[in-house]
């Protein structure tokens, strides 16, 4: 039951990418567009659903069970078709009501999110936890590559709104695909926080993806995800060609996590992470010195294929790492812990760009902020190296 509840587990994460990838790509534009481009309302409305999400997942973990988990899991799929009702009623006037819709969103990212993880962490162990988030990676960047596309063309023939109700009636068929999971089972141990943190505080392997963890929030997975692809609409000026783009860089993630696939398969040492962050740092420092679209594009490449390696592994790995010296039963925990250092990496990066974008007028100054958050996935990779060589070295 466990194995086909896997299944339908991946095919929601399969569809629900659909929509992720409209709000990582688009929703922000079409917010920009409504603000007449002012990016620090992005910031502010961000920053503030990024605390939110903590505060919501330290709620949710501390009193999901096994009796309320599956209720808890679909109730998120509910909460989206909630937010992207409001999208569809208050269409252009959404930014008067912007963050009683960005609660809205948290809650159901916060609601899908735990249960989620709490089932990744429990289904498997370290020798097949990074080739099935490698697997669901591929997964979710088949959805990658045909949402920008699909979603830039509906957008550029149609409008925004047509868009809405499409993502509307995908999440009622998510709806549906969630009625056939039976079981939904997970501990119902109590949230001890301080507890684990005094067990924790001398485990160099939880300290290390902790910080690879929120060097990658402020980096790869900060303020970066909404910066990019608002650099990118402003070089080719159009939605259905930053999803074209979009869907390119795609194939492109896809072909590199088959790679790590043959990586993994021949349990090849991987101590490269480094030394792809270095390579990404230096195009986005290049982007800095020639910003033309042609260094913009090399940058786009090197991030969706060496940088989606890096962050499958990431993944992979934070969530491998509490099956080491019988922790297992803290997972709760261990989601909290890593998801409050994200969140403080979050922030940083947000502030970041914040300061820089408001305080230091440069006509670069986006290309800027790329180049020094990418500084940060040196450091990340650096940890996530250490964390690798620790789960090598004591493998079960």
């Amino acid at each position: 039951m466990e194995q086909e509840n896997r299944k339908y587990i991946a095919i929601i994460s399969f569809l629900r990418k659909f929509i992720r990838v409209f709000f990582t790509l688009f929703f922000n534009i079409y917010i920009l567009k409504i603000v007449n481009n002012d990016l620090s309302f992005i910031i502010k409305y961000t920053v503030f659903g990024v605390i939110l999400n903590l505060i919501m997942c330290y709620i949710v973990l501390k009193f999901i069970n096994s009796r309320n988990a599956k209720i808890i899991y679909k109730s998120s799929f509910v909460l989206l078709v909630l937010s992207i009702g409001i999208l569809l009623v208050f269409k252009e006037k959404i930014v008067n009501y912007i963050y009683v819709f960005k609660t809205i969103e948290i809650l159901a990212e916060a609601s899908y999110a735990s249960p989620y993880e709490l089932m990744i962490i429990g289904s498997n162990n370290n020798k097949t936890m990074s080739s099935y988030i490698a697997n669901l990676s591929i997964l979710t960047a088949i959805a990658t590559i045909l949402t920008p596309i699909f979603s830039g063309f509906i957008i550029d023939k149609f409008s925004y709104y047509m868009l809405f109700i499409i993502l509307a009636v995908e999440v009622l068929v998510i709806i549906w695909v969630s009625f056939k999971i039976k079981d939904f089972t997970i501990s119902d141990k109590k949230l001890e926080l301080k507890k684990f943190f005094n067990i924790t505080k001398n485990k160099k392997q939880i300290k290390d993806i902790y910080k690879c963890m929120f060097y990658r929030r402020i980096s790869s997975q900060g303020a970066i995800v909404e910066l990019l692809p608002i650099i990118l609409f402003l070089r080719i000026g159009t939605e259905l060609n930053l999803g074209a783009y979009n869907s390119i860089f795609a194939i492109i993630s896809i072909v590199s996590l088959q790679l790590l696939k043959i990586i993994n398969n021949r349990k090849i040492k991987k101590g490269f992470y480094p030394c792809f962050a270095i390579i990404i740092f230096l195009s986005s420092l290049i982007v800095v010195f020639n910003a033309s679209f042609i260094t913009l594009l090399v940058y786009y490449i090197l991030m969706n294929s060496l940088g989606s390696i890096i962050e499958s592994e990431s993944c992979s790995m934070v969530y491998a790492v509490i099956r080491t010296d019988n922790l297992l039963e803290y997972k709760k925990e261990h989601i909290f812990t890593f998801n409050i250092y994200m969140a403080i990496g979050q922030v940083i990066s947000y502030s970041l760009v914040f300061i820089l974008y408001n305080y230091f007028y440069d006509v670069n100054i986006l290309s800027i902020c790329v180049s020094i958050l990418m500084f940060f996935l040196i450091l990340s990779a650096i940890y996530l190296k250490r964390t690798q060589y620790y789960l090598s070295e004591n493998a079960e």
